[in-house]
């Protein structure tokens, strides 16, 4: 009796998982394709994510360190 009530379960779970891959096989085939970027704005977005990336490090330096880069820079 267990044993049914458990393969029962399991033959459901696995329909419902079969037809959740399903619908998303039919949208991912039915979404227009992405346009590849080109290198240029690829470089772009590269320089732009280290640009972010340096000012997010400088923010989280001590207020000193930035006072003395000002006086070494100057």
């Amino acid at each position: 009796m267990h044993t049914f009530d458990h393969t029962l379960t399991h033959a459901t779970r696995t329909a419902e998982l079969a037809a959740e891959a399903a619908a998303w096989r039919l949208a991912r085939e039915a979404a227009p394709a992405a346009p590849v970027p080109s290198p240029a704005l690829a470089a772009l977005r590269n320089r732009a994510g280290e640009a972010l990336v340096a000012a997010g490090i400088r923010l989280m330096q001590p207020a000193h360190v930035h006072a003395r880069v000002r006086q070494h820079a100057a």
